[in-house]
C-alpha cells in the first residue's frame, strides 16, 4: 500500500497489513447485491416520501411539528438535484424550488432552528447540478449566493464565538460548502479557510486520523462527530482543496479511513461512542468516505484495499437499508419506536432532519463514486481475520473482532454518558441489535427516551461491599465536577485508570486483559479478561478488595419498539447450574456461568433500562470469591 506522507507511524500499521495479506492470500472476493441501480431505488423512496411535504414557498414541513426545522430544506434540494441527475425530471421543479427557498433563508439570516452552518454544502451541491438545467433561475441564485459574509452569516465562526473551543464539526462543516461557493466564484477566496484548519481542525485529529470533536483542552469524541467531520472535509478535498494544509489534511482523512476500515462491525456500522450514535447518518457518512477512498485506492493499484472499502460502502447502505419502512422514510434511530415517541433521539434530533441529511450524504455518495462498480468488492476486516484495536485519543474504545463477529469495550471510567464495559456485540448470524448492540446510561446526556430507567448497564464486573450494597464497574468513578454534556469530561477528573495489560490475536480468536485501577468502593483494582473465538465470548472478572461478594451483570436485549425478546432463566435438570438464554427475532444467545456456585439473580432496577435501541433487562451473576467468569455463546 501507499505509504502516508506523514512522519508518524499508523498505529494500526501491523494489524492493517496483516488484514491485507490474509486478503491477497485468500483472495476472498464477495458478491453483494448493492448496485448503484439499488442505492439510486433506496435514495429515491426516501426523497420522495418527503416531497409530499414540501409548502408552497418550496420548504419541506415536517409533519411531527408542523414547521420547517433545521437543515431539511437544502438536504431535500441536494438529494433531489442527485436524483435530476439521474433522470428523474420531474423533481427538477421541486428541487429548484426548494433551493431557492434554502439561499433566502440563509442570505436574510432566517435559517430554522439557527443552523445555517450547515446549509452551504448541500445549497451548492444543488446548484451546481441545477444551474445549467435552469439558467434564468441560476442567474438569480448566483446573485443571491454572491452576498453571503461568511464571518457574519454563520454561528459558528470566530467573529461570533471569540472562543476557539468552540470551532468544532459546524465549523468545518459550514467552510465545506463555502469552498464549493468559492471553487464557482461565487466568493472572493477561500484563503481565510487556511486557518482555521490550521489552528482549530488539524490538531482535533488522532494519529488514527479521527476528528475529536468537542473543547481543545478536553474533546467528548463521539464517533458520529468524527466521521461526518471527515465526510465534509472529504468533499473539500474531493472537490479540489489544494491550500496549504492540504497534505497534511488528505493524510489526516486516509488514516481516518483506514480506521473506520478497521472498526466497522459485520453489520456495517461504526462503534457507538458518544452523542448521535446510531443515528443513519452515521452510516451514511461512513459510505461517502469508505466510497471515494475506494476509489483512491484503485487509482493508486490497491486493488484488496480497493474492494474492502468498496464493502464497507455498500454494507454502509445496507445497515440503513434495514430501518427503511414501506413509505421509503426511515427510523433515523436504530429501533422501532414510532417518531412521535422519540425514543433514543437526543433532544435535537428531528425526523424530518435527519432522514433527509442521510438522503443528502448518500446522494453525495452516489454523485462521488460513479466509478465505484468497476471495484470487486471484498470482505472487510470484520469479516475475515482476528485482531485487537485499540482507539487512541480520547475516543477510549477496543474493539475486537474475529472471523464475522465483533465486541467493544469502552474504557471510560469516569464519562456517565459513555459506561465503561462491553456495549456491543454483532455478527453476522445474529440480528444486529441482539448482542445488544447498545448499553444503558448513568446519565442520559443529550438522550431522550419514552420508556424506561436511566441505569449504567453493560457486560462489567460487579461486587457487594461489606456494607451489603452492590457496586458494578459500569457506574464509573463519580467526578467532583457536574457532568457537562456540552463540554465533555476532565478524564483525570475522580481519578481511576485503564490500561491494556495484554493482548494477542490468532487465527479464529482474540485475547485481550485490561487493568481497571480505582478509587472504586472497596475494590483498589480489576481486571477484566475476554477470549473470543467464533460463537463464543469468555469472559472472566478478577476483584481486588474488601468485599464479600463478586458478580457480573449482563444486558439482555429485551424489546425493540415492536418485538420482545424471550428471557428464559434456564435452570440444568439433575444439576445445580443456571444459565440465561434469549430468544429475539428468530435467534437464540445464552449466558453460561463457568465459576462453580454462580447463581442468577433478577435485581429490580434491571428490570427495564433504556437504551438507543429500546429497552434491555438485566442480570445479575453472582458468587462468593474474587474470581467470576461466564460465557456468552452465539449461533456459529
Amino acid at each position: 500500500m501507499n505509504k502516508l506522507h506523514t512522519g508518524s507511524v499508523y498505529p494500526w500499521q501491523t494489524e492493517l497489513e496483516r488484514f491485507l495479506e490474509q486478503l491477497e492470500i485468500t483472495r476472498n472476493r464477495v458478491e453483494d447485491s448493492w448496485t448503484r441501480q439499488r442505492k439510486l431505488t433506496m435514495l429515491e423512496k426516501l426523497v420522495r416520501a418527503y416531497t409530499l411535504h414540501q409548502d408552497e414557498t418550496g420548504a419541506i414541513i415536517d409533519p411531527h411539528s408542523g414547521s420547517e426545522r433545521y437543515y431539511s430544506t437544502p438536504s431535500y434540494a441536494l438529494a433531489a438535484a442527485v436524483l435530476v441527475k439521474e433522470g428523474r425530471h420531474d423533481l427538477l421543479e421541486s428541487a429548484a424550488a426548494a433551493l431557492t427557498h434554502s439561499i433566502a433563508c440563509v442570505v436574510e439570516e432566517k435559517a430554522p432552528d439557527q443552523h445555517p452552518d450547515f446549509f452551504p454544502i448541500m445549497m451548492m451541491g444543488a446548484y451546481r447540478l441545477l444551474k445549467h438545467l435552469l439558467p434564468e433561475q441560476a442567474t438569480a441564485w448566483k446573485q443571491q449566493l454572491s452576498r453571503i459574509e461568511p464571518e457574519q452569516t454563520y454561528i459558528f465562526t470566530m467573529s461570533k464565538m471569540k472562543n476557539p473551543n468552540r470551532m468544532i464539526n459546524w465549523n468545518a462543516i459550514m467552510m465545506s460548502g463555502e469552498f464549493l461557493r468559492a471553487a464557482e466564484g461565487l466568493a472572493a477566496d477561500a484563503e481565510w479557510m487556511e486557518a482555521y484548519i490550521r489552528s482549530y481542525h488539524l490538531p482535533r485529529f488522532t494519529g488514527l486520523g479521527l476528528y475529536q470533536d468537542g473543547p481543545l483542552d478536553r474533546p467528548n469524541s463521539p464517533f458520529a462527530y468524527d466521521i461526518v467531520t471527515r465526510f465534509h472535509l472529504g468533499v473539500m478535498l474531493e472537490n479540489g482543496y489544494d491550500g496549504g494544509c492540504a497534505l497534511e489534511l488528505r493524510d489526516h482523512l486516509r488514516r481516518g479511513a483506514l480506521s473506520s476500515l478497521l472498526a466497522l462491525s459485520p453489520h456495517g456500522e461504526i462503534p457507538p461512542r458518544g452523542r448521535s450514535a446510531q443515528h443513519q447518518w452515521n452510516e451514511a457518512a461512513a459510505a461517502f468516505v469508505f466510497t471515494t477512498h475506494a476509489q483512491q485506492a484503485y487509482t493508486a493499484g490497491e486493488r484488496g484495499l480497493a474492494g474492502a472499502f468498496r464493502r464497507a460502502a455498500d454494507l454502509c447502505w445496507q445497515a440503513i437499508s434495514r430501518w427503511q419502512i414501506d413509505d421509503g422514510k426511515l427510523h433515523i434511530v436504530r429501533n422501532h419506536y414510532s417518531s412521535e415517541a422519540r425514543h433514543g433521539f437526543e433532544v435535537y434530533s428531528n425526523h424530518t432532519c435527519y432522514s433527509l441529511w442521510t438522503a443528502a450524504v448518500l446522494a453525495h455518495t452516489l454523485l462521488y463514486g460513479e466509478g465505484i462498480e468497476r471495484i470487486t468488492p471484498a470482505s472487510i476486516p470484520a469479516e475475515i481475520g482476528s485482531r485487537v484495536l485499540e482507539t487512541d485519543g480520547w475516543f477510549q474504545t477496543v474493539i475486537a473482532t474475529v472471523d464475522g463477529q465483533q465486541m467493544l469495550v469502552q474504557t471510560s471510567v469516569n464519562d456517565p454518558y459513555n459506561i465503561p464495559g462491553i456495549v456491543r456485540i454483532q455478527q453476522t448470524s445474529l440480528p444486529s441489535l441482539m448482542g445488544p448492540s447498545s448499553a444503558g446510561h448513568a446519565d442520559r446526556g443529550f438522550t431522550g427516551f419514552a420508556e424506561g430507567d436511566i441505569f449504567p448497564l453493560s457486560y462489567s464486573p460487579a461486587w457487594q461491599t461489606e456494607d451489603g450494597k452492590w457496586h458494578s464497574l459500569s457506574e464509573g468513578i463519580p467526578g467532583t465536577l457536574e457532568f457537562d454534556r456540552d463540554g465533555g469530561i476532565d478524564p483525570q477528573d475522580g481519578g481511576g485508570s485503564v490500561q491494556v495489560e495484554r493482548s494477542s490475536a490468532s487465527d479464529g480468536a482474540t485475547d485481550f486483559t485490561l487493568l481497571w485501577s480505582g478509587p472504586f468502593p472497596g475494590v483498589r483494582e480489576i481486571r477484566t479478561h475476554y477470549r473470543q473465538m467464533r460463537g463464543k465470548i469468555e469472559v472472566e472478572y478478577e476483584l481486588q478488595g474488601n468485599i464479600q461478594h463478586v458478580g457480573a451483570l449482563i444486558p439482555l436485549m429485551a424489546y425493540d419498539g415492536r418485538e420482545r425478546s424471550v428471557i428464559h432463566h434456564v435452570m440444568s435438570a439433575g444439576e445445580e447450574t443456571e444459565s440465561i438464554r434469549v430468544e429475539y427475532a428468530g435467534a437464540s444467545l445464552e449466558v453460561i456461568p463457568t465459576t462453580e456456585g454462580t447463581n442468577v439473580v433478577w435485581p429490580e432496577e434491571l428490570t427495564s433500562v433504556a437504551c438507543r435501541n429500546g429497552l434491555l433487562k438485566g442480570a445479575r451473576l453472582e458468587c462468593t470469591g474474587s474470581r467470576i467468569s461466564f460465557i456468552i455463546r452465539l449461533p456459529e
